[in-house]
């Protein structure tokens, strides 16, 4: 039974609106049903389509309009705050766009063109497969993946085990059901409906395993939260008055076991920057309070600059940011697009990164896996800190922003790691949302936007590994690719048997 209309125009609008509503599934609208919906939309969208070139625009499509929405919100860091004139920032933010819409149009062409016949068996693989692929290419860019929707629903307690890449793969699955359910008859559906019901029962029971241990020991944390704003942030005329804020809002909180300030809350290079380490640094000898802040970070002997994490302890220790953001914070292809930028007005910066394996900051109180800014959407790389880190820490500076969906996206992907590694996150940003999140993802304590505060709470340890976190992707890739060896072999056997 054929739903679709024949129109190619009404079934390729039916894609775009597919698309379109994806991002409220995500957070803050978080009506996580929808990305069933939506997928096995496209998925019926593809199975009755004959046209491998057609399966390709109706994938484009779907993807232009989940990315149009779901990342609208760059534009505004690039024009506003990052510099850039309103026709580069509008463009560059169409290149983005028009470049990671081809993964969902790779999925649908290449479903169609080698594993048409096989096409429900596949398609969940062939998905989270391009969805990897996505997360790494070209440095990456793993925001809106299907299985970080799912933290307020049942499917979030597969984090710890498969990760919000294996949680990608069972959205699919549904959405594989229900598009069955629409178009088969009896037998079917009944089997469709007996995967839903699986997915469910193995959710309830997944949800009751604790696959991490609380090691009886609480932190007593403080995030703080300046709110300078960006346009500010770095005019010489106004670090002072940041430094009082900050210093202001932690004075009440020096008895805690940790402070921390978010990304580049201190307005200077650190070596620059004496007259505000000096005054903290006598603060923490006489209160023995943990003291971590964001701050740019130059290696005097290489003349390297590192986005970085301050920790003032017994010693001044740094973490440096490893994944850097491509065009803020470094210029990939610097030779082939660096004029292009210049006519484009796009300031750059010149970051180096740091070491990948060095995720850690050890103390007497804690062991801390770390984390700058979009580095958290990395889960492999967050679970690199595991299992030597009590708990986990992300600090952000989401002004970048501004008062669009992005700070809430970048909140629920928090919530995404610390399910998948078993351990609290303390998230500190410039302008919110700055939270304490528990091991199982749920938002115990948190800032509002755009005002200063501090942020006390309580945090525990956590020690154990999750079967994420010890084996990461690697079990639902070599399932997944599995899946796709298996399909294209009988694709082809049965290739080989149609008559001619």
């Amino acid at each position: 039974m054929n739903l679709l209309p024949d129109n190619k125009l009404a079934r390729r609008l039916i894609a775009i609106i597919a698309g379109a509503l994806v991002p409220f599934a995500f957070a803050p609208f978080n009506f996580y049903f929808i990305s069933f919906i939506s997928l096995s939309a496209l998925f019926y969208l593809w199975y009755e389509t004959e046209s491998t070139g057609e399966t390709f625009i109706l994938g484009y499509l779907f993807g232009f309009a989940m990315f149009g929405i779901g990342v609208s919100w760059l534009h505004i860091s690039i024009n506003l705050f990052g510099g850039m004139n309103i026709i580069g920032a509008y463009f560059f933010t169409f290149l983005l766009i028009a470049f990671i819409s081809l993964y969902p149009a790779l999925c649908g062409y290449l479903a169609s063109r080698f594993f048409k016949q096989y096409y429900y068996l596949t398609l969940p693989a062939l998905w989270l497969v391009t969805e990897w692929c996505r997360g790494w290419i070209l440095t990456g860019f793993p925001w809106l993946n299907l299985g970080t929707s799912q933290t307020n629903s049942l499917l979030a307690s597969f984090a710890p085990v498969i990760g919000d890449y294996g949680i990608s793969f069972i959205v699919c699955v549904i959405a594989i059901s229900i598009t069955i359910f629409m178009r088969g008859n009896l037998k079917p559906r009944l089997l469709s409906s007996m995967v839903i019901i699986l997915i469910i029962i193995s959710s309830f029971i997944l949800t009751s395993i604790n696959w991490t241990e609380n090691k009886g020991k609480d932190l007593s944390i403080t995030l703080i939260q300046g709110a300078i704003p960006q346009e500010i942030k770095w005019n010489p005329e106004y670090r002072e008055k940041t430094y009082e804020i900050y210093s202001g809002l932690s004075k009440p909180y020096w008895s805690s076991d940790l402070i921390i300030w978010p990304e580049t809350a201190i307005p200077s290079y650190y070596h620059q920057a004496d007259d505000f380490i000096s005054r903290i640094t006598v603060k923490q000898k006489l209160s023995n309070t943990l003291f971590m802040s964001g701050i740019v970070n130059k290696n005097q002997s290489t003349n390297k600059y590192f986005n970085s994490i301050l920790l003032i302890d017994k010693q001044h220790r740094f973490y440096n940011k490893n994944h850097l953001v491509p065009f803020g914070e470094y210029l990939p292809f610097k030779i082939l697009l660096d004029r292009l930028l210049r006519f484009l007005q796009i300031p750059m910066s010149d970051f180096s990164s740091g070491d990948s394996k060095d995720k850690l900051l050890e103390t007497d109180k804690a062991i801390f896996g770390m984390s700058i800014c979009y580095e958290d959407a990395y889960g492999t790389e967050v679970r690199q800190a595991l299992p030597d880190a009590d708990i986990l820490i992300n600090v952000s500076n989401d002004a970048w922003f501004g008062d669009s969906i992005a700070p809430h996206q970048h909140l629920q992907i928090a919530r995404m790691r610390a399910m998948e590694n078993g351990r609290y996150l303390l998230r500190s940003t410039n302008t919110g949302i700055s939270a304490v999140i528990d091991d199982k993802g749920k938002v115990i304590a948190r800032s509002p936007q755009f005002e200063p505060h501090a942020l006390h709470a309580k945090a525990a340890l956590f020690v154990g590994q999750s079967p994420y976190s010890k084996y990461g992707n690697n079990i639902i890739l070599s399932f997944s690719f599995l899946i796709l060896f298996s399909g294209f072999i009988m694709q082809h056997k049965l290739n080989k048997i149609k008559p001619k």
